[in-house]
């Protein structure tokens, strides 16, 4: 059977809002084994030499050690702020610490490379306009029970930067997501408003880590009243399309619950992508056309 793409209210949808919300897109069968192969992955990692690299939101404190730098190609473990006391000692166990795995499940984990680079997912890409849709990076988003770190309005296009912008997100439930557990929330509609203004880039060489530069000529956003922000219910199994320049946001967990989720990020393969990126594939590590191409 050939695999359907969005219907045409979903494409509308998606043009209108900058996000769509698909219920049921994982069956329960696939959400017990993403989220299996997650409590796998934070078991068998070892503390043993990793540097402890803390995965940060806030720009001014975003993280750039080689451990996050050369992640492209393969599973690393990134730590939640919270976890540790003033001395620098884990306060939890550490599969509890992890902010986030990537970023390239979707090559190294049969499990999670089931889910991206398939069928299904080609007709979504077809139905909002990719030509040659490069998956670049793949996460799971722990959201920490009580710890779970905030994560401040952005647009991920700022992340992951192409001339002209064109990231999409696909962000799958592991969990139902809610208000208690750090839940998203979206600013309808301002992917048509709210241009990208900024991008992270490696900094000097590589030597200072990542740091954020202004496009000429390009106003920054607004920054959106908090009555603007909407929050979908998103049950276990759900997938989010996340247009690359919405304005969009999570808060702290502070429940006793997890909030895994799932997530890969694509761009258009037809624009540019410098070096100036964060996420760069080796060997080459110039123009950024190693990345997985979705439609191959």
């Amino acid at each position: 059977m050939v695999a359907q793409g969005l219907t045409q209210e979903q494409q509308a949808a998606f043009e209108r809002d900058g996000y769509l919300l698909l219920p049921g897109e994982l069956s329960p069968e696939r959400v017990k084994a993403l989220f299996g192969e997650t409590v796998r992955l934070l078991a068998d990692f070892q503390l043993e030499d990793h540097p402890l690299t803390k995965f940060s939101t806030d720009e001014k404190a975003h993280i750039g050690d080689d451990y996050f730098l050369k992640s492209s190609d393969k599973v690393r473990f990134f730590f939640e702020q919270d976890a540790f006391n003033e001395r620098g000692e884990l306060t939890c166990p550490k599969e509890k610490a992890i902010n986030k795995i990537g970023h390239a499940l979707h090559n190294l984990s049969d499990e999670f490379r089931a889910d991206t680079i398939n069928d299904r997912n080609r007709a979504i890409a077809q139905s909002i306009g990719f030509k040659d849709p490069l998956v670049l990076q793949s996460m799971i988003i722990c959201k920490q029970p009580e710890i779970g770190g905030k994560v401040p309005s952005h647009q991920d296009s700022v992340f992951l930067y192409t001339n002209p912008p064109s990231a999409v997100g696909f962000w799958f439930a592991l969990e139902d997501s809610t208000a208690e557990n750090g839940a998203l929330s979206f600013v309808a509609g301002s992917h048509k408003w709210a241009s990208i203004a900024k991008r992270m880039i490696r900094v000097d060489g590589n030597k200072q880590g990542t740091g954020f530069i202004t496009l000429d000529g390009v106003e920054p956003p607004r920054e959106p009243a908090e009555d603007e922000f909407i929050m979908p219910p998103c049950p276990a199994g759900t997938l989010v399309l996340i247009h690359g320049s919405i304005l969009h946001k999570s808060e702290t967990n502070k429940s006793r619950k997890s909030r895994y989720a799932y997530t890969f990020h694509m761009i258009e393969g037809k624009n540019e992508y410098d070096n100036l990126n964060w996420l760069q594939v080796p060997p080459t590590e110039v123009g950024g056309r190693n990345f997985t191409h979705l439609y191959a």
